[in-house]
Order: structure tokens, then C-alpha cells, then sequence
């Protein structure tokens, strides 16, 4: 059979734009100005699209013209966001990409992109073709019949949904023509079709998998009850005018036939003096050595001692692949190896019992480049193993040049560097359920090209860092500290089992008290924990004011409720029950889950994931357990040293405001710091020009110290301490007056970061902030906020990260026993042996106020409990 390629060339290339223009990201331009970051992302996709054995295609686009759905209904596509203008220059660009290619292009005023794909779909589909679409776009999902397959990208070429009349009936349960009728009746909001209010996706099925049609819906629309036949039976009018816009036209007046959308050879010369002339160098290296990649570099499998020997060398790459990105559960699937020149595979068996192997991970005169340092020693910990001298990871260089990427796969982040020689996890492993190893040679090959990738970018990433003044960085703090994070996590934090089920059985009564007061006081049986039911027993049942229906039913957020506190007793129940039922499932059940076979839980410190330089954890996340509740503090008494040691916390006091001091150079402030003087009251004597402070006064100057370190406004900081917005901004004027360093500091960084599109700190950690550039008010305001209080969270992070390298140093070198277990916010907690408490109440304070000097002194707290929550 025949087949034929047809692409939604608007739907890829609004893709293509926003996979490269996440926050943070520079958007790619040649030497010239030119952007080139969508036809980059395009071409990346477009390639594995239009492979080698498709003969006839077409690329449709859309036009500014109207279409007959505009004409119909004025409001069709309104409120969409304008085109970003570094995407609509790059329209021709891309144009004119697959003309090189060989690829017809096609668009015609009065038609959108859907209408030229049906029209085409149906006609070749009838003249025997196999007809495959490529878009982003459901609305597509109508054509699907037994010879055309309609395929949705998700994250680029990443993720493709295929869907044929099979697999589009296991997804929905509908058939191509339904899919046509669930549209109208949900609407689409990305298109401003209203569909029926009320009426969301889940519904629309359940209508159609009873009555079939949009039509016998309404034939048979006084047999629906409730509040949903009131809304089908008052916006019929709706449903059927959204039937037509979301209808598309198989049948549009074009000129092409099938048969002659033959792809052309590539007029290679062309495009690679295209690729050339916008700086787009790796597609003419593509072009050159165009063999097929798999042609293009070959691996040796390593199985025997004597050979491995004469293998492993001094600045090798390697990769590790694990089976999981809990590294401390997950099953070792194979070792790249790479040296620039050679590559190699190590079977995982023989990999862990090698002697060869483990000699060479121990050895410390031998340089090691990995990706994500801190996995890989945990995991070789859990098997009685160990890697020394590690000098360059991926992930944390890729991490310090641009701090959005941490949270990134490790084929996106080098793509971000323009490597390309490389699949996507999940189009090699599956993802989900459906994660595990493809045939032997596919994942060796794609381990082995991440140790090819590592090697090859090892020094771009390290000029960079050059050139940003980031590799001290690198090297002598986050290195180091993920060796620091490796030995917590691998050494874990004990759990009290008889506390944690005394809390959960506690826990679970009170839930159930409450939850029986919350029916009583509706009048009737219902799920609390459903917010569909809930929402209509607040605002149909006990007829609450101010409810808000979505198509999901009325909202009962945070928000919603703290406004109706005092119109019902329910609603506080509710509350309380939504905090609790959260304390319970989160963190009792989340312990159990978490818990390993040593009665510990070993959580993952994600080192590279926030923009701050902030540490997270997960798996459980330690650092987010609630403290503003006692049920929620008390959590913390499931936490126990072992036995013979008690746990020793200390903390920074008031740090980033001693930042800030520093940073603004106020030598008021730095004076009041270092002659030990409470802050806020100063603060509020020199704010209110008195001597005796009152309470109230001392609230607010804390509210304004610390709110200023996060761009509070007047509107915030008169919600935080009640008064008007007038009286509040009074208050900042007042503030910024008596300290003019910190109203200078807050110009001066707002001014670089819009200049220079990002933020760092003294050891230059740096973080974008593209909102600046924003044409929304909104967003350039949060730029701003964050453009103020980046460096100083980020400053406070490089301190608190210092002294846990500092300290973890010390400790190993003087062979103590205490050990570092957690690290939360600004604060340390340590194991501590009964018999090194006294020293070690002295010594890790002192070690943590030494840790990096500042105009202001560093002031820690320090206390000794036998489970965390007895830490003060």
C-alpha cells in the first residue's frame, strides 16, 4: 500500500517555538539576529516525520484570512494570544526549510490547515492510500478511519499518541464520527467554541455512549434530568453552532491530487548553504557523514577482566543507566564508556563484579566525567560500592549555566547545547507501565551515546562555565556537595513505628469525627472528599453566596473557602478535614510507602531543580512537612536518631535578611546585626521614630524586613498587618526612605537583570528571567520580585551549602562519628554519639557562622532533642 505524510505545519511549528522558549532559555539566534529556535526544534521533528521511505507528502498552514467559522460565529479563535514575533519571523524560514526538503507546501485563504489535511485524507485514503497525519490538534481525530492514522504529538517527537479506529475506541470509547459530537458538546476553549456550559469530557462520552449523535441527543433531550438537560435543553443553539465549527471540511476547494504530492530530492546544496548562512552547523554536520547514525560510530562490548584493563583510562565519560529515578530502588540496566575516540558497553553483572571495574570507580587519580554524580554513589553505596574523583557532571554544569534545565531529561539538555546524537527515554524505554528494555542493541547503543554525549560536551560546558565565571562553582561547591547529599541520603533517617501508627490511627479518628460533623451539618449524606459533591452542597444545598461554576462543577479552593469562613460552621470542618486528610495521606501513608527494609526512609535530595540553588527532597519530601499546626509538627516526632546518639539541629537566624544587609551595604542594619539587637524592633523604632516599641509596630516591621527580600507590594503587606493599602505603602516609603541602601540595591538589580536577562549571585550562580520581557504587566511585576530576591536566596543557598561541605570534610577528617542526616531550609540536623554532643554543639555551629564571610555576622541556634520534633 501506498503512503502518504500529511502535517499540520501550524500545530509543529507552534510546538517546535515553545519546546526552546521555556523560561530561562535564550532563545537561539545566528550571528546576524536572526532567531533560529523553532526552525531548529522543527527540523528536529520534521526529520523524523519525513524519513527516507516516504514518497509522497504535504505540509498544510493556515492564513490570516477568515474562514467560514469566522464569518459564522464572530467569536471563533478570539482572545488568542498574539503570535510571538521572534515565531512569526521565523515563518519563512521554515518555509522555505521544506521546500529544500523536497516537501510540498500548501495553504488557501477561506481554509484553515484541518481542511486541507481532511480533504487530501479522504481523497487518498479512497485511492488505496495509508494515510499518516501529524499534529497536535484532537479536532483531527475525526478523519481517523481504517487506512488513516492520526498521530498527536505531545512533547515533540518525544511523545506521539497513534490512533486508528482501534486504539481511538480503547481511548474513548467512541468512534471518528463521535469524536466530532464530543467536541461540540465540550467545547474547546483554545478555540473559543462554547460547546454546552456544564458539560465537560466525561459527560459528553456518557451522552454519546447512550443516545450516539449530537442529533439524537436532542431528540431525545427532555428524558436527561438535572441540572445537565437544563443546560443541553437551554443551549441547544450552542451545541449545534459548535458541531459546525468544529466540523471539518472534507470536501474544500484545492488543487492538489494525491498522486502528485511526491516528495523531490533534497536540493542539498541549497540547504546546506540554509543551514549554513543561519550559523545551524550540526545540520551540516548531519548532512556530511550522513550515513544513517547507527553507521556512524560504532561500541565494543567489554565482557572479559584483561580487556577492560586496557579499556579504562584517565578522563573517561561514563554513564550509568538506571532503571528508575529512585536510584536507591532502582536496577543498574548498563555502563557507557567513552574516551573521545572509542566507546564501550559494560554489562550491568559483569560491571558490579568486576574487580577491573570497582579498582578504576575507587581510584582517585583517575578523572571520571558522569551525568548526575550524586545517583550514581548512592546507588553504587547500595552495592557496597564507591566512585571517587569525579570531575565534571553533566547534569550540574548544564544545571549552574541555566538553572531551568535541571529539571530537564538528559536528551533535552543537551539539546539545549545543540547535540543531537541522541533518543529520548521514553522512545527507547516506553514510559509508565510500559517502561522497560527494548532489544539488546537499542538501549546498549543508546546508553553508550549518553557517554558519547557527556565526552563530547564536557568542554563546550566547561568553557561556557568559563566564560560565566561559574566553574569554581562547579568544582569546589556543587561537586563536593553532592558527595555531602550521596552519604545522607544513602544513611537515611530512622523511623519510630509504634509513633508513626499511633499518628495515623489518631489521625484517621479525628478525619472520621470531622467528616461525620461536616454530613450532619449538610443535612445530608455525601463525599466529602469529591469537590464536585461538595461544591453543590455549599452553594445549591446550604445555598452559600458567591459560587462559582466551572465545567467541572463549582470551585471549592483554598481561596473559595477562606472567603465563606464565616457564612457557615461547615466550612471551617472542611477545612480542618482538607489539612488533615492531606497530613495523613501525604506523610503518614507517604512514610509507609517510603520506608525501607532498615526501618529508614532514604528521601532524594533534587540538587539541580530549583531556580534558587534552594535544595528539595522527595520520595518523602522532609522539607515541606507542616509546621504552623501541631498535628503537623508532631509528624516530626516519627523521626528518631539511632540508638546511643540523640539528633543536634542548628540553624541560621534571620539569614537572609543578613544578606540582604550585606548585599545593600545598610550600615544601620549591619550595625544592629553584629551588636546582637532584635532587628525588627530596631527596624520599627527607626520606621516610627520611637523608642518604645509596641507589638503591633514590632509585626509590622517584621511583615515589611522580611516581605522587602520578595518584592512586597502595598496591596500584600496590608493583608498581612491589617490596614489599608494607602497606610501600607506609607509604610514602604517610610522603610525605603530610612534605608535608601536597600531602595538603591532594589533599582540597581532590577535595572541588570533587565539589561542582562538574568541574576546571580557573589559565586555567580545565576538565574534567567525571560518575564522581564514580558508584554504582560503581570509577569514583568514577578520578574521583578524575582529579580530581587534570586540573588539573596540564591546567596543564603551558596552559604548553607558551603558549610555543609565544610563540615561533612571536617567530620570525615577527624574521624568523628556524628553525621550529617538532614538539611532543611537553613537549618542542619545532624547524628549526633551521646559521647561527641558537647563538642559538637560547639563545633558545628562555629564551623556554620564560618562558612562564608559577610559585613554581617551569621548567627546560628543550636539545640539537641532525642526525635527531630523536640529540636526547638
Amino acid at each position: 500500500m501506498k503512503k502518504i505524510v500529511l502535517i499540520d505545519g501550524n500545530s509543529i511549528m507552534f510546538r517546535a517555538y515553545y519546546a526552546t522558549a521555556y523560561p530561562g532559555a535564550k532563545l537561539m539566534q545566528s550571528s546576524s539576529g536572526v532567531f533560529t529556535n523553532a526552525l531548529f526544534a522543527f527540523v528536529g521533528m520534521f526529520e523524523k516525520i519525513i524519513t527516507e521511505d516516504i514518497e509522497h507528502a504535504l505540509v498544510a498552514f493556515d492564513t490570516k484570512e477568515p474562514t467560514k467559522r469566522h464569518l459564522s460565529y464572530e467569536g471563533y479563535k478570539a482572545g488568542r494570544v498574539k503570535m510571538p514575533e521572534e515565531l512569526a519571523q521565523q515563518i519563512p524560514l521554515v518555509n522555505e526549510y521544506i521546500e529544500l526538503m523536497g516537501v510540498k507546501l500548501y495553504s488557501k485563504p477561506g481554509y484553515e490547515a484541518d481542511d486541507i489535511i481532511g480533504t487530501l485524507a479522504k481523497q487518498a485514503s479512497k485511492k488505496g492510500y495509508q494515510v499518516e497525519v501529524f499534529s497536535s490538534d484532537r479536532d483531527l481525530l475525526q478523519l481517523v478511519d481504517e487506512n488513516i492514522t492520526v498521530n498527536l504529538l505531545k512533547k515533540g517527537m518525544k511523545e506521539v499518541h497513534s490512533f486508528n479506529p482501534k486504539s481511538l475506541y480503547e481511548a474513548y470509547e467512541l468512534t471518528h464520527d463521535q469524536m466530532i459530537d464530543l467536541k461540540a458538546l465540550m467545547g474547546d476553549p483554545s478555540d473559543n467554541i462554547p460547546g454546552v456550559p456544564g458539560v465537560g469530557e466525561k459527560t459528553a462520552i456518557k451522552l454519546l455512549k447512550t443516545y450516539e449523535t449530537l442529533e439524537n441527543i436532542y431528540e431525545h433531550k427532555d428524558e436527561v434530568s438535572g441540572k445537565l438537560g437544563e443546560n443541553l435543553r437551554e443551549n441547544e443553539h450552542l451545541a449545534r453552532m459548535s458541531k459546525e465549527l468544529v466540523t471539518i471540511d472534507c470536501n474544500a476547494d484545492i488543487s492538489f491530487d494525491p498522486d502528485n504530492l511526491t516528495v523531490e530530492p533534497t536540493h542539498k546544496e541549497a540547504l546546506a548553504s540554509f543551514f549554513q548562512a543561519l550559523d545551524l552547523h550540526v545540520f551540516v554536520k548531519k548532512m556530511e557523514t550522513k550515513e544513517d547514525v547507527k553507521e556512524a560510530w560504532d561500541y565494543e562490548i567489554i565482557k572479559d577482566e584483561k580487556t577492560l584493563e586496557k579499556v579504562l583510562q584517565d578522563g573517561m565519560a561514563m554513564h550509568m543507566e538506571l532503571s528508575d529515578y529512585n536510584y536507591h530502588k532502582a536496577k543498574l540496566w548498563g555502563i557507557g564508556l567513552s574516551n573521545g575516540k572509542k566507546y564501550y558497553y559494560l554489562d550491568p553483572e559483569f560491571a558490579l563484579s568486576s574487580i577491573q571495574f570497582q579498582t578504576y570507580l575507587t581510584d582517585a587519580s583517575v578523572q571520571k566525567y558522569v551525568y548526575d554524580f550524586k545517583a550514581i554513589k548512592v546507588f553504587l553505596k547500595w552495592h557496597q560500592l564507591d566512585i571517587e574523583n569525579v570531575s565534571f557532571d553533566l547534569l550540574l554544569a548544564a544545571y549552574l549555566i541555566n538553572s531551568h534545565l535541571g529539571k530537564e531529561e538528559f536528551k533535552r539538555i543537551v539539546s539545549h547545547f545543540e547535540y543531537e546524537d541522541i533518543l529520548y527515554d521514553d522512545v527507547v524505554y516506553g514510559k509508565g507501565a510500559k517502561k522497560g528494555l527494548p532489544e539488546k542493541e537499542i538501549y546498549e547503543r543508546h546508553i553508550v551515546s549518553k557517554a558519547k554525549a557527556i565526552f563530547e560536551l564536557k568542554d563546550k560546558l566547561i568553557k561556557t562555565l568559563k566564560e560565566q565565571d561559574q566553574l569554581e562553582l562547579l568544582n569546589e561547591l556543587e561537586i563536593p556537595l553532592a558527595e555531602v547529599l550521596a552519604d545522607m541520603e544513602y544513611r537515611g533517617l530512622k523511623v519510630d513505628l509504634d509513633e508513626l501508627n499511633r499518628q495515623g490511627d489518631a489521625l484517621k479518628a479525628r478525619i472520621g469525627e470531622i467528616e461525620a460533623s461536616i454530613i450532619e451539618l449538610a443535612g445530608k449524606p455525601f463525599n466529602v472528599g469529591s469537590p464536585k459533591q461538595l461544591g453543590e452542597v455549599l452553594f445549591e444545598v446550604l445555598n452559600l453566596p458567591n459560587g462559582k461554576k466551572t465545567k467541572t462543577g463549582y470551585s471549592t479552593d483554598v481561596e473559595v473557602l477562606s472567603k465563606l469562613k464565616d457564612a457557615h460552621p461547615i466550612i471551617q470542618e472542611i477545612m480542618d478535614y482538607r489539612q488533615l486528610t492531606k497530613l495523613y495521606s501525604t506523610y503518614i501513608e507517604g512514610i509507609r510507602q517510603n520506608l525501607f527494609d532498615d526501618g529508614k526512609v532514604h528521601t532524594i535530595y533534587m540538587q539541580a531543580l530549583t531556580t534558587t540553588g534552594r535544595l528539595s527532597s522527595l520520595d518523602p519530601n522532609l522539607q515541606n512537612i507542616p509546621i504552623r499546626t501541631e498535628e503537623g509538627r508532631k509528624i516530626r516526632q516519627i523521626f528518631i536518631p539511632q540508638e546511643g546518639h540523640q539528633f543536634l539541629g542548628a540553624d541560621y537566624s534571620q539569614i537572609e535578611l543578613r544578606v540582604l544587609a550585606d548585599m545593600a551595604n545598610v550600615s544601620s542594619l549591619i550595625e544592629a546585626f553584629n551588636q546582637k539587637q532584635d532587628i525588627h524592633t530596631k527596624t520599627a523604632q527607626d520606621v516610627f521614630h520611637v523608642e518604645n516599641v509596641t507589638p503591633d509596630q514590632r509585626r509590622a516591621a517584621k511583615a515589611v524586613n522580611f516581605g522587602i527580600i520578595y518584592g512586597i507590594g502595598a496591596w500584600s503587606l496590608s493583608e498581612d498587618i491589617g490596614v489599608t493599602p494607602k497606610e501600607a505603602q506609607a509604610f514602604i516609603d517610610r522603610y525605603l526612605s530610612i534605608y535608601p541602601e536597600i531602595k538603591t540595591y532594589m533599582e540597581d538589580i532590577v535595572a541588570f537583570a533587565k539589561s542582562h536577562e538574568y541574576v546571580e549571585t557573589i559565586m555567580k550562580r545565576r538565574r534567567y528571567i525571560p518575564e522581564l520581557k514580558s508584554p504582560v504587566y503581570s509577569q514583568r511585576a514577578f520578574g521583578e520580585r524575582t529579580a530581587l530576591n534570586a540573588p539573596i536566596q540564591g546567596r543564603a543557598a551558596d552559604i548553607l551549602k558551603k558549610a555543609m561541605v565544610d563540615l561533612y570534610h571536617y567530620l570525615k577528617k577527624h574521624h568523628k562519628k556524628s553525621k550529617i542526616l538532614l538539611q532543611v531550609h537553613d537549618e542542619l540536623i545532624l547524628e549526633v554519639p551521646l559521647s561527641e554532643i558537647e563538642e559538637m554543639k560547639e563545633l558545628v555551629p562555629q564551623m556554620m557562622r564560618q562558612a562564608f564571610k559577610l559585613k554581617v555576622d551569621l548567627e546560628t541556634s543550636c539545640d539537641v532533642g532525642k526525635n527531630w520534633y523536640s529540636l526547638k
